[in-house]
């Protein structure tokens, strides 16, 4: 396994791109034969499969990175009880 590669051994997304790029291009330029074309189509419909799949991970991360801080920010605003007397409401 290279650089380039995760440990699950699958490409990272961004030679998944990079091939994607150039799938696209020889089939843009239309030189080849039916059943090259064919087999670049399958090999680029997997790759934006996987590229799909990494990008949904993502998102996903994002969204509980971003929502985490949501939580952090919320309670540096009202601070804690202890920062707060017994007695305070936290607003």
């Amino acid at each position: 396994m290279n650089a380039k590669e995760t440990k699950a051994g699958v490409a990272s997304f961004e030679t998944s791109m990079k091939r994607l790029e150039e799938l696209v291009r020889q089939l843009e330029r239309g030189d080849l034969s039916l059943e090259e074309s064919i087999s670049s189509f399958e090999e680029g419909m997997k790759l934006v499969k996987e590229c799909t799949a990494v990008l949904g991970e993502a998102e996903k991360h994002i969204q509980k990175l971003t929502e985490q801080g949501v939580a952090t920010d919320m309670a540096a605003e009202t601070g804690t009880k202890e920062e707060r007397g017994d007695d305070e409401l936290p607003f």
